[in-house]
């Protein structure tokens, strides 16, 4: 069987994902606010007893997510550098009680991609190793498109 069929391309920027053909997604956006005045899109993909939240950043670094985590629920953590498809990034969490939350943040060229996994429910919802193979694979499928074939990343990216 051909794993392959059974997932769909979902593009959202310069970033493809593949994504099981299960997965529903929806969109949230916040409505501007401030000095910037910019609306805030995020994509929930639902992925059963999980839920996938991504959404694009063209403003933070890779140590943007340790200040984040230290500032909103844990302090003084250490974000992992990781590597997908020659496109670098940094992860921070686990599948542990009392809640599953797993941040990716990866960046080329000039935006970030950052994707948040959650149980959908408290308390800790144990995963499958179904559930963790599919989380992993979704993961590994991130790829940079380029708008422009050609195009450089940027130095940071």
């Amino acid at each position: 069987m051909n794993p392959a069929a059974h997932t769909f391309r979902f593009e959202i920027g310069p970033y493809w994902i593949q994504l099981p053909s299960h997965a529903e997604i929806t969109a949230s956006v916040k409505t501007p606010s401030g000095a910037y005045q910019t609306a805030w899109t995020t994509w929930v993909v639902s992925l059963g007893r999980f839920q996938l939240l991504i959404h694009l950043d063209p403003n933070s670094g890779f140590s943007d997510l340790k200040s984040f985590i230290d500032q909103t629920t844990k302090s003084d953590v250490i974000t992992a550098p990781i590597g997908v498809n020659n496109i670098p990034g940094v992860m921070h969490g686990d599948y542990s009680p009392p809640r599953t939350w797993i941040d990716w943040w990866f960046k080329k060229g000039d935006t970030m991609i950052c994707l948040c996994l959650q149980s959908k429910q408290f308390p800790f919802t144990e995963p499958t190793p179904e559930e963790v193979a599919e989380h992993n694979s979704i993961v590994q499928s991130i790829k940079y498109v380029p708008d422009f074939p050609g195009e450089k990343p940027s130095a940071d990216g």
